[in-house]
């Protein structure tokens, strides 16, 4: 595989000229297909919807910061409620559907033409505009803004509005992943009011233009939204009277406990399992149980920068301590497909020729012993503070412990995990890979200088410059194949120690109705936000 890496990494002057070549013009949709005729938008509901009624459902936390692009951000499901993007993903993680973006031109192979859909109006009546998206990118591109996302605008050189619905956008180079990026964070798009400085006053009154308004925010406590009656989607597919709910409450409770004993009393709709209750309500025939793979890799990230764990036989001994089958079995309930790589297995970039890492603690001792660590080894690092997490720890830190390495592992909250990373107090620490969609975003974001999460990473000049390559290849098939060398180079410098692509169990009661298991997977978030669940009687009912 090294072999196939390294070629893979010359193909940057394949790009480059790629670059100087004409570029003939293309669209993705240079002639607009009706929304109502997309394959992820029509609708194959055997009852006809009904409106009405408030969607009752918990979350362990609060939302947080209501403008995506300002952190923390702990619910990106409800920022989708309130807000609408430019593209979404399918079920193969591409951004083929188009939301809030009619079409998508590419001039050169620099130079994007984006005509925004008419007719869309934020919460507030005010209308989208072109000036106003160009306003928005480059308010997250403006350091002074303090935006978390700006590093995933780096290859664009400008933005200019050339018609009331119109933008050109200008790469430096080639970017092939422009339209994954604008279905991801920067592609939320924003009123005028959510650009200021004033973050607590926008998190108080935000303004989108999806399905639901903010109709009181309490933070810590609860968020209630109401049903948008003015939803651009709505109208465009054919649908009127989406989203059927009349409104959605969500309630925070930290504990899951609780949250099941509210779900099967009835005073919650629809639920996300904690693992450990998906046992116990698999064959609840009072309710309906889910199970749906997730974009997220969980694993633990290495300091390869400083430290025992900058001597790549220590990160091998203990990749090779870790029994995943094992972790996944006692831990997770069974819910999630052991990981070989950074991206989930059913990703169009994942190579599906990666095996993952082999238990084998009697190699793990002699790697150990050949870094000089044969008496035995001490590392630092934490975890989430939840309870799931501190089980896993705890079963991860004995695993370790049977090969010599003790790990002295702090259980710490969200902002205290960020501030200990800032730092680089850690040889081994939690880094569950969220939501991959687009996979330039977690190759530039985490191993490439200067990004979010390269910091104490060691990073291999022969895998910066494929991610370099792979940002600017316009061909999918050769984009992927880069993709695939990516991944292998970062599993090949064991970087990380990958535990599990995850899976998430939904129960909901019986009268709520509207869910397609089969299309979800099938067509991704573009199925799921365009077509909204509803109460069998416009209401709750009764459990079972």
């Amino acid at each position: 595989m090294q072999t196939d890496r390294r070629a893979a990494a010359l193909m940057i002057g394949a790009s480059a000229a790629l670059a100087l070549a004409p570029w003939p013009r293309q669209s993705s949709a240079a002639a607009p297909v009706p929304l109502a005729s997309e394959p992820w938008a029509v609708s194959h509901h055997k009852e006809r919807p009904v409106r009405g009624g408030i969607l009752r459902v918990a979350a362990p936390l609060y939302i947080g910061s209501m403008n995506p692009n300002r952190w923390p951000v702990h619910d990106w499901f409800t920022m989708g409620l309130i807000h609408d993007r430019l593209f979404l993903n399918d079920g193969s993680y591409l951004p083929s559907a188009h939301w809030l973006a009619e079409s998508m031109v590419q001039e050169t192979a620099t130079a994007v033409l984006l005509t925004l859909r008419p007719g869309v109006r934020f919460h507030d009546g005010s209308p989208m505009t072109a000036v106003g998206v160009k306003r928005q990118i480059d308010w997250i591109r403006d350091p002074d803004s303090g935006t978390w996302s700006a590093f995933m605008l780096r290859p664009l050189e400008s933005v200019e509005a050339i018609g009331p619905l119109q933008l050109r956008f200008t790469f430096k180079e080639p970017w092939a992943s422009f339209a994954g990026v604008m279905a991801s964070v920067p592609g939320f798009v924003l009123p005028e009011a959510a650009l200021g400085s004033d973050n607590d006053r926008f998190n108080a009154h935000p303004i989108g233009s999806g399905p639901y308004i903010v109709e009181e925010a309490n933070p810590g406590n609860f968020l209630k939204l109401k049903r948008n009656p003015d939803w651009w989607l709505a109208k465009a597919v054919g649908r009127p009277d989406m989203p059927y709910f009349d409104g959605v409450h969500i309630a925070v409770i930290p504990d899951p406990g609780v949250r099941l004993a509210n779900f099967r009393a009835g005073k919650l709709d629809v639920m996300q399992l904690a693992k450990s209750q998906y046992p116990l309500m698999m064959g609840d025939r009072r309710a309906n149980v889910y199970v749906e793979p997730l974009p997220i890799t969980t694993m633990l990230r290495f300091n390869s920068a400083r430290g025992a764990c900058a001597d790549i036989r220590v990160r091998k001994a203990i990749g090779h301590a870790i029994d995943r089958k094992a972790l996944l079995a006692s831990t997770q309930h069974g819910l999630g497909r052991i990981a070989s790589g950074l991206f989930p297995g059913d990703h169009w970039a994942h190579d599906p020729a990666l095996a993952p890492m082999r238990y084998d603690p009697a190699l793990a001792r002699e790697l150990l012993a050949q870094a000089g660590h044969g008496n035995g080894l001490t590392i630092t690092g934490y975890m989430h503070n939840s309870p799931p997490s501190q089980t896993l720890a705890g079963a991860i830190r004995a695993m370790l412990r049977n090969v010599g390495v003790t790990w002295q592992v702090d259980l710490l909250a969200p902002t205290a995990m960020s501030a200990r990373y800032e730092q680089g107090g850690f040889d081994l620490a939690y880094n569950p890979s969220s939501w991959i969609y687009d996979p330039d975003i977690q190759a530039t974001g985490g191993y490439q200088p200067g990004g979010i999460g390269a910091r104490f990473r060691t990073l291999d000049p022969d895998l910066v410059a494929m991610i370099d390559a792979a940002r600017t290849e316009m061909r999918f098939a050769q984009r992927q194949a880069l993709y695939h060398a990516i991944e292998g180079k970062i599993v090949e410098d064991h970087l990380n120690v990958y535990l599990w692509w995850e899976e998430s169990a939904t129960a909901m009661q019986k009268y709520v109705r509207g869910f397609d298991p089969a299309m979800e997977i099938a067509h991704g978030e573009a199925w799921t936000y365009s077509h909204s669940l509803w109460f069998e009687h416009g209401r709750p009912g009764k459990p079972g």
